[in-house]
């Protein structure tokens, strides 16, 4: 961050997915929501949801499946993700679902290379207890 001579801005704090760093303005999660089925998603989201001043963003870089099931690199790694470690890859739709489900609205998606996406989330207008909801199953709208 120096080089752009923005290192007098930033603060990188590490963390895991169980103990966020609070008070950040923006969150990256980088290839992270793949790895895991929706159950494990939702509390992975909530646990950063819990950490977000209202003013945060929330950045989610992932592989997106086509809503139309158009041929995709994406499908491809759907199925080595299902495979290999038990996660998937999923629609843009999905991703709102779960984070809808940890109280943060998807606000928009942008294209990346190789059917990748860059996800931007902030905490949903509508106030809820997210560190009182419960995940269902692996539905996209459960929990």
């Amino acid at each position: 961050m120096a080089a752009p001579g923005c290192a007098d801005r930033c603060e990188f704090r590490a963390g895991d997915f169980a103990d966020v760093p609070e008070g950040g303005d923006v969150y990256l999660l980088s290839r992270v929501l793949h790895d895991w089925p929706d159950r494990r998603c939702r509390e992975i989201l909530r646990h950063c949801a819990r950490a977000m001043p209202a003013h945060a963003d929330l950045l989610v870089l992932e592989r997106l499946l086509p809503a139309d099931g158009s041929p995709s690199l994406a499908t491809a790694w759907d199925l080595h993700m299902m495979c290999n470690v038990g996660g998937r890859e999923r629609r843009a739709d999905h991703y709102a679902a779960l984070l809808a489900a940890a109280g943060l609205d998807l606000l928009g998606h942008a294209p990346l290379p190789l059917d990748a996406a860059l996800l931007h989330a902030r905490a949903s207008a509508t106030p809820r207890d997210r560190a009182g909801q419960q995940g269902g199953g692996d539905a996209p709208n459960a929990g």
